[in-house]
C-alpha cells in the first residue's frame, strides 16, 4: 500500500515533464512560423513597393518620351528643345543625347552610340550591345553595374516629384534605387496603314522601355518592361 502512491506520483511527475516539453516544442514552432510569415510578408511588401516604383519609371520615360511633364504641358519651351524634354543637339562626348525626331536624326545617333558599351547616354539606347536581361548580370562591361551609369532616373528629364508618387522613397534624388533605359527601334512605316501599331508617320520608331527598381532588399528587384508606340490622336 505505501508503495503504490510513490510510483503514481512518479507516473504524474513523468507526465507533466513530457507536456512541458511539448508545449515547449509547440511555442517554438508557433514562434518560428510568426516570423517566418512576418519574413515573408515582409518581402512581399518591399517588393510589392519596388514594383511599383518600377511602374512609375515606366510612366517616366513615356513622358520623356512625348516631352511631357506628368501634368502633360511641354517638358521645356526654350529654344532648342523643339518639343522635347531634352535639348535637341547631339554630343555624345558631352553626354548630350536626344530621342530622335526622324530617321536622320536616328542615324546620327546609331553612330554616336554604336562604339559603346552599352550603347546608351542617359537612358537613351541602341539595343546592339545591350545584354538580355542585364539586370541579372554584374561583373560584365554591359551588365547591370554598368548600365546603371548610363540610366535615367525618375524626373531627371521631365521634372517630375517624388509628391506625384505619393512621397515614394525609391524614387528620391539620390537613392539612385531606381533607373529607365530607352530602345530606340526603327520601325518599317511599310506596314499597312491599318496596323495598330503602325506608329506616327513623322515619328517612325517604336520605343522598348526597360524599367528597374530595387527595393530595401537585396532580393526586391523589380523589372518593368513594355513597347512604347507613339501615335497622335489624329493619325
Amino acid at each position: 500500500m505505501n508503495g503504490r502512491p510513490v510510483r503514481q506520483r512518479g507516473v504524474a511527475l513523468f507526465f507533466v515533464l513530457v507536456m512541458v516539453l511539448l508545449g515547449t516544442l509547440l511555442a517554438a514552432w508557433t514562434a518560428r512560423t510568426v516570423r517566418f510569415n512576418e519574413l515573408v510578408t515582409g518581402n512581399d511588401a518591399d517588393y510589392q513597393r519596388a514594383l511599383q516604383a518600377a511602374q512609375a519609371m515606366v510612366r517616366d520615360a513615356e513622358l520623356d518620351i512625348r516631352g511631357q511633364r506628368p501634368d502633360g504641358s511641354p517638358c521645356r519651351t526654350a529654344p532648342g528643345y523643339e518639343g522635347s524634354c531634352r535639348l535637341t543637339r547631339l554630343d555624345a562626348e558631352a553626354g548630350q543625347v536626344f530621342f530622335p525626331r526622324d530617321t536622320g536624326d536616328f542615324q546620327d545617333l546609331s553612330i554616336a552610340l554604336a562604339g559603346r558599351t552599352p550603347s546608351c547616354i542617359k537612358g537613351i539606347c541602341l539595343g546592339a550591345k545591350l545584354a538580355p536581361e542585364f539586370w541579372r548580370g554584374q561583373t560584365a562591361a554591359n551588365g547591370f553595374e554598368a548600365m546603371k551609369k548610363v540610366a535615367a532616373r525618375y524626373g531627371e528629364f521631365t521634372g517630375a516629384t517624388v509628391a506625384d508618387k505619393g512621397g515614394d522613397p525609391l524614387l528620391m534624388a539620390g537613392q539612385d534605387q531606381a533607373w529607365y533605359w530607352v530602345e530606340v527601334l526603327p520601325y518599317d512605316m511599310g506596314a499597312a496603314a491599318a496596323d495598330p501599331f503602325r506608329p506616327d508617320a513623322q515619328r517612325p520608331f517604336a520605343y522598348r522601355i526597360t524599367a528597374v527598381a530595387q527595393g530595401r532588399k537585396q532580393a526586391s528587384l523589380a523589372v518593368v518592361q513594355t513597347v512604347f508606340i507613339w501615335r497622335r490622336v489624329d493619325s
